[in-house]
């Protein structure tokens, strides 16, 4: 049968505790698990950017507050545009993408169309997931058919395409997933309408650089290592592009925005820009003024230009740098939960000095530590985004329950530690001792108290004689009925001297509770150790009890490896001295000066004259009690005072 003491002291307890804890919360707590991980993703994402060097590759050409206030409020006449455009194509840029819809046919369409031409240009179109209503504007462009949108792409239920005069290279889709705290870490790869697959802006415009049609195919992943899924294009081999179970990207930040190369849209109108300063770059139009509603929020950002998202996953792409997800990461997670967990349980192991006490704390913040950089590690140099929240959780939950499982041991074996302190020494003294590292340093005071020395007469005769079994126990019989008594009187027995026991009262000057002791072990021994043994050459057992108040010497002597504890003063000596003569006054309990000058106010107390005693000069009054005692509302104990 498995103890309470054994699941305390088992270190499986809180390796099982610490694992269906963790299971528990990540099955019930996921939304809550995902989104510290993306808010602490988010600063990594910041953290990386910020090394990274300008990016010149993509370059954003912002319809900014500046264009706005020379040229107008948006949305410009497409005549206007359409110079923007041309004055892209005559900065020599490679491709043209652009993050703004047309989807109404309006004035100027025939300069725009004619624009578009001239060099090969990427519109953007708006794909509605769960709009509720069946939105159509404009046409859409890039649909390639796919049996694959029944069950592996999203759907959307809506369209925002361009004017049906706007024929551009390729268009692209730049619906978002929008995440519960209204921030963009993902972005559909492929959306279906219609039976219909169309690209993201990003993969339509690498397809239409590469003069490929934005046909991508679906292909599960295979290792534990791989994306769940990725896509891939028979016109760009040994192009991959990572997705998940859903078919989302999993957005890149690798690029700060002041790494951005970003250029005011009015500049380019008015022939500002160096030339051939765009020469081979791709231009990625959009929109940043206040007003225009192209405004969303990213890791890197809290309001920021949607066409910022679409610049990172550009770059993202033709440098093949997607981040995602392995198909392994629950085997990842687990192996990482197993080798913490290894580490945590060994370091419970360590017997002395301070890795005792330190080595789990520290071996747990160091194996939180490790799971932080690895987490940035792989992200950084394999692109790998593993979840890390759990296994985190894991490790801090396993920590706090070895802590609290060793504090709890501690505290167990402190407990045990003061109670075998308490079975040998008085209980304050024990209590000091647990608290207190060895010292040889003097500890000593002076104390008022009143001393009661019980001696069990005649024991050394019955030690000798009686085999050790028999004598043991009844010397053990008389220690447990004075150490009873005298408890029970609010009395500490300080020490066990041989067949004798010290008994000792601090506080109250003139208790009567020490006497009452003295008379209960008096009447109770005679009932224990007076009756016949059938021994007779063996002298009678009786207890005699000395009693004395006044000052002592209390204190801890000895060095540092072996000290004891005790009383040392003329009331101790006195006490003793007192119970050596009950034997020869035929008295169970005589009583010293000092005591008997206090209890005559209360109780009667009977002189028997002076005697010597050993090791006094002078001649020592002796008193025993008597039998008549007056009441005294100041004392209730009295009422209850036995006679001799």
């Amino acid at each position: 049968m498995i103890t309470s003491e054994a699941l305390l002291k088992s270190r499986l307890t809180p390796l099982l505790l610490a694992t269906v804890l963790t299971l528990t919360v990540s099955v019930f707590w996921t939304k809550p698990f995902s989104s510290i991980e993306a808010i602490v993703g988010d600063q990594l994402w910041r953290l990386i950017g910020s090394s990274v060097a300008q990016e010149r590759r993509v370059v954003v050409i912002d319809i900014d507050e500046a264009s706005i206030a020379h040229y107008g409020a948006w949305p410009w006449p497409r005549e206007r545009t359409a110079e923007l455009l041309n004055r892209l194509s005559e900065q020599g840029v490679e491709q043209r993408i652009v993050d703004i819809a047309f989807p109404e046919a309006k004035p100027g369409d025939d300069q725009l169309a004619a624009a578009l031409l001239k060099t090969p240009t990427v519109l953007a179109q708006i794909l509605a997931i769960h709009a509720g209503q069946d939105i159509h504007r404009g046409e859409l462009q890039g649909g390639v058919f796919s049996d694959r949108c029944t069950d592996q792409f999203p759907v959307a239920d809506g369209s925002i395409g361009n004017a049906a005069a706007l024929h551009a290279a390729s268009a692209g889709h730049i619906t978002p997933r929008m995440e519960a705290d209204g921030v963009i870490r993902r972005l559909p790869a492929i959306i279906c309408y219609q039976h219909k697959a169309y690209a993201t802006l990003a993969l339509a415009a690498l397809a239409a650089g590469a003069g490929v049609a934005p046909d991508f195919s679906i292909a599960t992943g295979k290792t534990w290592l791989e994306p769940t899924a990725s896509l891939h294009h028979p016109g760009l081999p040994g192009f991959s592009v990572p997705v998940d179970a859903k078919g989302d990207i999993l957005l890149p930040w690798w690029i700060s925005r002041s790494a951005m190369i970003s250029i005011s849209a009015k500049d380019v109108l008015d022939g500002t820009v160096p030339a051939g300063y765009l020469q081979g770059s791709w231009a990625l139009l959009g929109a940043s003024a206040f007003g225009t509603g192209d405004a969303v929020s990213t890791p890197q950002a809290g309001a920021a230009s949607s066409v910022e998202v679409h610049a990172q996953l550009l770059t993202a792409l033709l440098d093949d740098r997607l981040p995602y997800q392995p198909r392994g990461t629950l085997i990842l997670q687990v192996a990482w939960i197993a080798l913490s967990a290894l580490l945590l349980l060994s370091a419970t192991r360590f017997k002395r000095g301070v890795l005792r006490v330190y080595g789990p704390v520290l071996i747990g913040l160091l194996l939180m530590g490790a799971t932080a950089t690895l987490h940035a590690a792989l992200l950084y140099f394999s692109s790998l985004w593993l979840p890390w929240v759990a296994p985190m959780f894991f490790i801090l939950a396993l920590l706090t329950l070895l802590t609290t499982q060793g504090y709890l041991g501690s505290r167990a074996e402190g407990a045990v530690l003061y109670r075998n302190l308490a079975s040998y020494l008085p209980s304050h003294v024990a209590q000091q001792i647990a608290r207190q590292e060895p010292s040889s340093t003097l500890n000593a005071h002076h104390e008022q108290v009143i001393v009661l020395y019980a001696d069990l007469r005649n024991f050394s005769a019955w030690c000798d004689q009686l085999p050790a079994e028999q004598a043991g126990a009844l010397l053990h019989s008389f220690y447990t009925l004075a150490d009873k008594i005298i408890h029970q009187q609010g009395g500490v027995v300080e020490e066990y001297v041989g067949d004798a026991v010290m008994g000792v009262w601090r506080g109250m000057e003139g208790d009567l509770r020490p006497l009452q002791a003295a008379q209960s072990l008096a009447q109770r021994g005679e009932q224990l150790f007076g009756a016949e043994t059938g021994i007779d050459t063996l002298p009678p057992l009786a207890i005699g009890i000395g009693i004395e108040q006044g000052e002592v010497l209390v204190g801890a002597f000895g060095p540092a490896r072996r000290r004891t504890h005790t009383l040392l003063g003329r009331t101790v000596t006195t006490a003793i001295r007192l119970q050596a003569m009950t034997g020869e006054l035929s008295q169970p309990i005589v009583c010293g000066e000092n005591i008997a000058q206090v209890w005559r106010k209360t109780v009667e107390i009977i002189s028997l004259g002076k005697f010597m005693l050993q090791d006094r000069p002078q001649p020592t009054e002796l008193f025993v009690p008597g039998q008549r005692m007056t009441t005294s509302a100041s004392n209730p104990s009295m009422d209850t005072l036995q006679k001799v």
